[in-house]
């Protein structure tokens, strides 16, 4: 009674309650017109409250789902770059060996050290 169709929610409501807010005023007035115009005020007045209502708690619920919504995709990207890290191809407990190129030195009491590779284990 109170939605109605999509496209008539508000003039459907309108006329329901208003016409019962009428109805229900001339009947409780004694069948008097004056009842029946107060009747009418309140039921097109309980409408509108009614409406708004509704119109509130559909704003509310939009906002509700957009706010979900992007909790969720920030959980999602979240997700995507911790797997992409874990699967680089080496886990933190797996050592790596970096094989390095030392050049020709020379210390301080005049010793030539040849240039050579060295391998070094890194974890």
């Amino acid at each position: 009674m109170l939605s109605g169709c999509g496209t008539m929610r508000q003039p459907a409501t309108d006329v329901v309650l208003t016409g019962a807010g009428g109805y229900i005023g001339y009947e409780a007035s004694g069948k008097k017109i004056g009842g029946a115009a107060i009747g009418a005020g309140a039921g097109y007045i309980a409408s509108k409250i009614a409406l708004n209502e509704i119109d509130a708690a559909i704003a509310d619920a939009e906002k509700r789902g957009f706010d979900h919504a992007i909790n969720q995709s920030v959980k999602q990207q979240y997700w995507i770059i911790q797997n992409h890290q874990r699967s680089d191809g080496v886990s933190a407990s797996e050592p790596r060996y970096v094989t390095v190129q030392l050049p020709e030195t020379v210390t301080a009491d005049g010793v030539v050290i040849r240039p050579s590779t060295a391998t070094i284990r890194t974890e």
